[in-house]
């Protein structure tokens, strides 16, 4: 009897790259599942925040395409097909475990028979949703029908949580790392489950800025009340104005994580994410060509023997390179800051492009900001802006980001009630 096939999709908020690059004794099952994977080791988020970066995996387009460029006030147009639509019609089981800002009020989660929002007390893997989730996937991967879950996990978001037995320098140097080995034992269980016939992909929605990291929960509870009793809001919408305007972006680099831990920079810290896919038919490995969730939509319905969607899909197909042994083909990977007021800080618009070993950071549409130019082979760390020195360089990747954003897709409005119940939400999580 063949095997069914099955996708179990994990999105763990606010994941680094870093984090998976190499085995780490402080969370054994994630290190194992990307031992025994394909690890892309350059992999791209769309834009540093959850919503427009969730859009952006389901529909393999880019912000501007997609229309979902801010945490609140837009809903994804109906006329915008998604990967999880494709697979429901095609006859798999789908459904999704989210929480955070990911309400089904904002549209993206379409295509999912069964939507699960996680309030207080379920949002952590330490709660009972944490058994209940395995159930589900022990359930589907049980089953005579494909499967597609998607489970986005939040532990590792600000206000970062785990068990007080976590609270230890065998678990990481920072809250930050030790709220990840907090959900690997987890993970470990959950991979097990889904078993040797699904194909299991772990990601961030985006990265993180740690710089100032406390080292226990201790100090981070001790760092808000201190942060509560600052205008820190104000000093921050400053920096990240001065700083983007700057040639050395030397403010936006050194900010704390208590100016904004995500949603103002695209710095590698923060848009650049792990992706490791694992699963039947997939040996092990390192890819090095830089790749993009946009190309997470298209794979999926590749793998699936499905044709994408006619027009409007900007990823390319990672199947025949999770198939073999190439790399995945080169193309340009694009991402921008959000709009709006996250965490109450007004972000200055600044897109970004990558393409080869090069790095451009600019706008198209505030001439203030400076440009930003990278060589992330010779200069990872983003230290020295070679903007001034290659000209040429910059006008073409420019260029080539004109043309890969020039669709525009408008979201479709939403309604003035699901609105105030978003921003109640995102008040609740501290983002307002």
């Amino acid at each position: 009897m063949a095997a069914v096939p099955g996708f179990l999709i994990v999105v763990v908020d606010c994941l680094r790259a870093d984090l998976l690059a190499r085995p780490q004794a402080a969370w054994p099952a994630a290190s194992d599942l990307t031992r025994r994977g394909i690890r892309f080791a350059n992999a791209y988020t769309t834009c540093p925040t959850t919503t427009p970066a969730f859009t952006a995996m389901f529909t393999g387009r880019p912000p501007t395409s997609h229309g979902v460029r801010a945490l609140r006030g837009a809903k994804l147009a109906e006329s915008v097909p998604t990967f999880p639509d494709e697979l429901e019609r095609s006859g798999y089981l789908t459904w999704a475990s989210v929480t955070g800002p990911l309400l089904d009020n904002v549209g993206l989660l379409r295509g999912f028979g069964d939507i699960e929002y996680r309030d207080v007390p379920d949002r952590s893997v330490h709660s009972a949703w944490g058994e209940r989730l395995l159930d589900r996937v022990r359930d589907s991967a049980a089953a005579a029908t494909p499967w597609l879950g998607v489970v986005h996990l939040w532990d590792v978001h600000t206000p970062r949580t785990y068990p007080p037995e976590f609270d230890s320098r065998r678990f990481g140097r920072t809250a930050y790392e030790r709220s990840f080995a907090g959900i690997d034992p987890w993970l470990g269980r959950l991979f097990e489950i889904a078993g040797p016939d699904a194909t299991i992909i772990l990601t961030g929605d985006h990265g993180e800025n740690t710089t100032l990291e406390p080292r226990s929960l201790r100090q981070q509870n001790v760092a808000r009340r201190i942060r509560d009793r600052l205008p820190v809001e104000r000093w921050a919408t400053r920096m990240v104005a001065r700083g983007a305007r700057s040639e050395s972006k030397r403010l936006l680099r050194l900010a704390p994580r208590y100016f904004w831990n995500h949603n103002q920079t695209l710095f590698e810290r923060d848009v650049r994410v792990p992706l490791v896919v694992a699963g039947p038919g997939i040996e092990a490995g390192v890819r090095a060509t830089p790749v993009s969730h946009l190309d997470l939509a298209p794979t999926l319905l590749d793998l699936a023997g499905l044709a994408a969607p006619a027009a409007g899909w900007r990823g390319v197909s990672l199947a025949p390179s999770l198939r073999g042994t190439d790399e995945p083909p080169a193309h340009p990977i694009v991402m921008e800051v959000p709009t709006g007021t996250p965490s109450g800080v007004a972000t200055v618009s600044q897109a970004a492009i990558r393409d080869g070993s090069w790095k451009l950071v600019t706008t198209l549409e505030d001439a203030a900001v400076a440009d930003a130019l990278y060589d992330l082979v010779a200069d990872p760390d983003e230290r020295r802006n070679r903007a001034a020195d290659h000209p040429d360089v910059v006008e073409r990747l420019k260029a080539r980001l004109r043309e890969i954003t020039t669709e525009r897709t408008d979201a479709d409005a939403m309604s003035e009630e699901d609105d105030a119940i978003l921003a109640a939400r995102l008040d609740e999580l501290g983002y307002l």
